[in-house]
């Protein structure tokens, strides 16, 4: 019986880390198209990589706060770059 309790605790554990993972490479992924985005964007003003853009952030919001640790995910998605991240675009 304690064998099996801790075989779910563990696997239990094990899936919540992956889905974490799956959050953040996610946001990963998309911090690099947001950074692609913003770079067109100022080269050429175009409203529609504004709205883009916005998209990007709020999949970035909704994944950080799927994560479980909004803040940590944050931190690890836009690290010390907060010119161009979440944290900047707040203000």
């Amino acid at each position: 019986m304690t064998a099996l309790l801790l075989l779910l605790t563990v696997t239990f554990l094990s899936s919540c880390t992956s889905e974490y993972e799956e959050c953040l490479d996610e946001g990963l992924f998309l911090k690099e198209k947001l950074a692609l985005m913003e770079r067109s964007h100022a080269l050429t003003e175009d409203d529609q990589y504004g709205q883009e853009i916005e998209e990007i952030r709020n999949q970035i919001d909704l994944l950080a706060k799927v994560s479980g640790n909004e803040e940590l995910f944050l931190q690890q998605v836009y690290g010390d770059q907060t010119s161009n991240s979440w944290f900047g675009s707040q203000k």
